[in-house]
């Protein structure tokens, strides 16, 4: 039998000064109380997961073609994303209700499954399989009512699997609301086994119940048993509504009746009538679905829906209106069912939004390297609020304490820092602690490097940052162009790259200059040369210009960037009396000669001539431009001067087969010559 006020008369008499019984007119007093409770029911959030139940009223059996239209209208209207249906008899019921009311309005879009909770009715709970997931649907059989309950695990997609809250769906025992009838009796037997099965749930599980109660108000044992503080409070539920004392045939409470939506001449004889007096449709839960916390009902958001509080003890639809769903609508309820739908929003979980990882790249020691971190909550709305905290690895900063981030907001930003007072590589992994349900630590790559400051000098291993190029003395035109490397000294993948920025020429009356010009760059562990001209041609004879270059440079343009040491490069040149083009007799005996032999397994020689006693170096680089090897430097003495050198660099150890560059160096002459070393 389906629910509903069949126990009473429907004309019963009413005490006239009873404040839960006085006759209310249809649209007088409590219009204004009416209209404020369903501006009130008009305005719930927007739900992340909408849980309704319904009892569809013998479904399949009575009148379904007829009734189908209407239950497609309702089930629009209402856009329920999880629903659970009582007097749904069959499991072809549950096909056709699957079928022909829920794949009409939404095709694709919805699961369903049904029990069988008692001979010749059944229950069934319907599901968008794009909002949840329903699992371990079965039932618990009662050995005091006539009906099982149907219980069943909810999931919603994206969280793990162990984040769920269970639901169980009702139909308790129909039949006469007073204080001692066997009804009511059978009832409260009913949810006193309910609750002992609820108490065997872990302390504070989440989990709701549903379904026709045929309670008749909060006095009923039944709902007692199911609301009451016990010694073992694992199962206790709680009344979103709160409502105390009786329910049926109260105004005060009208706004939540859910039975009968007609009140005579119904679209069926099935359909109990004598209008809307009774709150028999309840959705209740657990504490833990109401602490603000992980799954939770939406303060406000219970509905019994399509009651807008202005139809009292008469059809949903009267008077050819209705201020909750439209006209349309609640006649399409009134005609679907002798009970309305009821629904509440639950909020989902937080879920932590974070990047994987976090790269400062290269940050020059003792410079300020800092990167945000987002952070937000991914949860759709309504949603548990992220709570959260930031633990960073050794070598990195985060701000301390603790943090909110709220579903649908923009994500937090957090400046972490990176510790640059050592060069090195940095990683480490920064922990983001929070009661989400995805992932309650979740782990964040950190990385970054630190590097030496770049080291400016004229030489590849030694720190020197002044020296002198003479181009000698030699008659106009015959100055040959001389060459000045410049190294970042001592290069690494640790260490930043010298940024030269300026080479400026001073003094020398303008003679000197930079051959092709001088244009900034950056040099990593390969030197770069400056090739320089002194122009001899209307030069004074016999006097020495001087000049001054000064190469300026940097670290590479990196958080702690400075300046680098500037580099000093001394100039002379002496034009001498001779004939035009022709430079003096010592001028022939200055010169190179290349190595043999050139390839060399061993060993080769090296050969120069001095016609005076002068400053000479011979010098071994490899490919890099880093020295290997010094054969020869400081004042040399005039005439023949032969070097061997057995292919090992400064160390003594044999040096790779490759390519190596010989660079000879005096004043009046500057000369480059490849040499091959064989494996």
């Amino acid at each position: 039998m389906p629910g509903g006020s069949q126990g009473l008369p429907m004309t019963a008499s009413r005490p006239a000064n009873n404040l839960f019984h006085a006759p209310v007119p249809r649209r007088g007093m409590f219009v204004a109380l009416a209209m404020f409770a369903f501006a009130s029911l008009t305005t719930t959030p927007a739900h992340a997961l909408r849980v309704a139940t319904y009892n569809v009223l013998k479904y399949p059996d009575v009148a379904i073609p007829a009734r189908q239209p209407y239950l497609r209208t309702v089930m629009a209207a209402l856009d329920p994303d999880v629903i659970f249906c009582q007097e749904l008899n069959t499991n072809a019921g549950k096909d056709s209700f699957l079928v022909n009311v829920l794949g009409v309005n939404q095709p694709g879009q919805w699961a369903g499954q049904w029990i069988d909770v008692n001979s010749g009715e059944g229950m069934g709970v319907f599901w968008k399989t794009a909002k949840a997931t329903i699992f371990n649907i079965g039932a618990i059989t009662d050995p005091n009512g006539p009906r099982k309950v149907m219980l069943c695990g909810i999931r919603i997609p994206g969280y793990p699997n162990a984040t769920f809250f269970r639901a169980y769906s009702m139909h308790l025992k129909a039949g006469d609301g007073g204080l001692t009838p066997q009804d009511s009796i059978t009832r409260r037997l009913e949810c006193t086994d309910l609750r002992g099965q609820l108490n065997n749930l872990a302390a504070n599980s989440p989990f709701i119940l549903v379904g026709d109660s045929n309670f008749y108000g909060a006095y009923e044992g039944g709902y007692n048993r199911l609301t009451e503080s016990q010694a073992d409070n694992d199962g206790r539920l709680v009344d979103p509504l709160g409502m105390t004392g009786t329910w049926h045939l109260n105004s005060s409470y009208r706004q939540f009746d859910t039975q009968c939506p007609c009140s005579g001449g119904c679209f069926d004889p099935a359909f109990s009538g004598g209008g809307m007096d009774d709150r028999f449709d309840i959705e209740l839960a657990s504490p833990a679905m109401l602490d603000g916390a992980g799954f939770d009902v939406v303060p406000g958001s219970t509905v019994a829906f399509g009651n807008d509080g202005l139809h009292f003890d008469t059809d949903i639809n009267g008077d050819g209106f209705n201020n909750a769903v439209g006209y349309t609508v609640a006649t399409a309820i009134r005609n679907s069912s002798d009970h309305i739908p009821v629904y509440f929003d639950i909020q989902v979980p937080a879920k932590v939004l974070a990047g994987s990882s976090v790269d400062f790249g290269r940050v020059i020691a003792g410079g300020v390297a800092t990167q945000n971190l987002a952070v937000a909550d991914a949860a759709l709305p309504p949603a548990d609020e992220l709570n959260y905290s930031l633990t960073p690895p050794a070598g990195f900063t985060a701000p301390a304490g603790s943090f909110t981030a709220n579903a649908s907001a923009a994500a937090n930003l957090h400046a972490l820092g990176l510790d640059t007072s050592t060069p090195g590589f940095k990683s480490g992994a920064l922990t983001v602690t929070s009661n989400a349900a995805d992932t309650a630590s979740k782990s964040v790559l950190l990385s970054g490097k630190v590097l030496r400051h770049a080291a400016a000098s004229l030489d590849s291993v030694a720190d020197v940052t002044t020296s002198a190029i003479d181009f000698g003395g030699n008659a106009i035109l015959h100055f040959d162009d001389m060459g000045v490397r410049a190294h970042n000294r001592g290069f690494d993948a640790l260490q930043a790259q010298l940024a030269l920025n300026t080479a400026t020429i001073t003094g020398g009356n303008g003679r000197f200059s930079i051959v092709g010009g001088f244009s900034p760059l950056q040099i990593a562990g390969t030197g770069t040369q400056l090739t320089l001209h002194f122009d001899s041609y209307g030069a004074t004879l016999d006097s020495t210009y001087d000049a001054v270059l000064t190469i300026a440079g940097a670290d590479e343009p990196l958080p702690g960037a400075t300046a680098a040491a500037s580099l000093t490069v001394n100039l002379s040149a002496t034009p001498v009396s001779g004939v035009l083009g022709i430079g003096p007799p010592a001028r022939m005996a200055l010169r190179f000669e290349p190595a043999r032999p050139n390839p060399l397994s061993h060993g080769t020689t090296f050969a120069f001539e001095l016609p005076r006693a002068q400053a000479a170096s011979l010098e071994i680089y490899d490919l890099s431009g880093r020295r290997v090897a010094a054969l020869a430097s400081g004042e040399q003495h005039a005439g023949r001067h032969e070097l061997s050198w057995r292919a090992v660099d400064s160390q003594g150890a044999r040096v790779p087969g490759g390519l190596y560059f010989a660079r000879f160096a005096t004043p009046g002459l500057s000369s480059f010559e490849r040499v091959v070393v064989l494996p």
